[in-house]
């Protein structure tokens, strides 16, 4: 079974951050996004996982040698939207296979909606979560009926599925678009696509709040993810210098920092690298030059 992994955008929505460190390396406590994901799938029997890239796509290659011919990227030549990274994929695929967003991190058990799937043999099925998004209406068999917009029905979708190799027939002859023109484009043909409502944790790491919420839930033992318990409310990188014992809260701190007797630190990310020797930081994400309140 291969997946797809989607890891090409902007990260716009956490600019000044992503402007130096692409999104799908920004570290959640002592990994980072695309590590979660990636070691989450491998595990769950994953023999490759096909990687789309595009921002700072040099950045996010080098980190993935490490996974050697497990991964497989695809560097994209203009940025081809959700559903138009299918066609980097093509020929990588084999049989269903898993896709998932690279900034949303579960604990969704990947054998339970592959087991469904094949099961049932639908084009397409969605893990479903209450959020808000593009809302679908599902049916009492699990079969999607619509796709309703912005303001009515429950669930969305959670940025995780499985797709049948037939979706590939269903591609729009076009070099860019979503997931949801694909899905609208099966139901013009009248195939099924079944949508799976799941109570799970789930995080899609959109904003700066997103951010440090999974922070705040994971050190504070609101969230238990498998390979992301912590004993601790504090984590600090072991290649970081820590002089202050003011923490309160839950503090992240990332590596190659330096932080000054000086510092309080409360419910605080400290991004990778960064240098304080004064001040009182409360409820942020913070660098050397940036300080983004959450709360």
């Amino acid at each position: 079974m291969k997946a797809i992994l989607l890891a090409a955008g902007y990260g716009n929505r956490l600019k000044p951050i992503t402007d130096k460190i692409p999104k799908p390396l920004l570290p959640i406590v002592e990994n980072c996004m695309i590590d979660i994901n990636l070691k989450r799938l491998l595990n769950a029997g994953s023999s490759c996982v096909g990687v789309n890239l595009f921002h700072k796509h040099e950045i996010i290659e080098h980190h993935l040698r490490k996974y050697e011919k497990h991964v497989y990227p695809a560097v994209e030549d203009i940025l081809k939207g959700t559903g138009g990274a299918l066609l980097n994929f093509r020929e990588f695929t084999e049989d269903d296979f898993i896709i998932q967003s690279s900034d949303v991190i579960s604990d969704i058990s990947y054998e339970e909606i592959l087991n469904f799937h094949r099961k049932n043999g639908p084009v397409a099925t969605l893990v479903m979560v209450r959020h808000q998004g593009t809302k679908f209406r599902i049916d009492k068999e699990n079969r999607i009926e619509r796709i309703l917009g912005y303001d009515t029905a429950p669930y969305t979708y959670a940025g995780i599925g499985v797709f049948s190799k037939r979706i590939y027939s269903f591609l729009p002859e076009q070099p860019v678009f979503t997931i949801v023109d694909v899905l609208r484009k099966i139901f013009r043909k009248n195939e099924p696509i079944l949508g799976i409502p799941a109570v799970i944790h789930w995080y899609n790491i959109n904003s700066f709040y997103d951010y440090w919420k999974i922070h705040a839930d994971l050190l504070q033992g609101r969230t238990v993810l498998d390979g992301l318990e912590h004993r601790s409310p504090f984590y600090i990188a072991p290649s970081s210098r820590v002089e202050t014992k003011d923490l309160c809260g839950f503090v992240s701190i990332g590596d190659n920092c330096s932080i000054g007797k000086d510092v309080h630190l409360e419910n605080t990310i400290v991004l990778p690298g960064s240098k304080l020797q004064t001040g009182r930081y409360r409820n942020c994400v913070i660098s050397d030059t940036i300080r983004i309140a959450v709360t």
